[in-house]
């Protein structure tokens, strides 16, 4: 199977030094009774523009092996998602959430 590399939207072409783009890391918490989706804008992080977001669990609220997180682009969400059972893809949690659940963010933009 063949692959293609491009750059992403606003991300410019970089390697090595960069230059004028910062990275943060951020705890986000998802609020118990909350679905597991929520906004999670540039702005939010301190920074102007996203180019990439890397999720994982903290390691505090709910049970952290239950979700994957991964960061919608086009809508600016951060989600989280379930496995439906053996052998099934992954569904995004939209039910409301039992226990508060953080995640941490590294963030790469400008």
């Amino acid at each position: 199977m063949a692959i293609t590399v491009t750059v992403p939207g606003n991300a410019s072409d970089m390697a090595g030094v960069p230059g004028n783009n910062k990275y943060v890391v951020k705890t986000v918490t998802f609020a118990a009774g909350s679905p597991g989706t929520g906004s999670l804008t540039a702005t939010m992080l301190g920074l102007e523009q996203i180019h990439m977001v890397i999720a994982s669990p903290n390691g505090a609220g709910g049970n952290q092996n239950d979700y994957v997180c991964l960061y919608d682009y086009t809508n600016s969400t951060l989600d989280l998602y379930v496995g439906g059972g053996d052998n099934t893809k992954l569904e995004e949690e939209d039910s409301n959430l039992a226990a508060a659940y953080e995640v941490r963010v590294l963030a790469f933009g400008r």
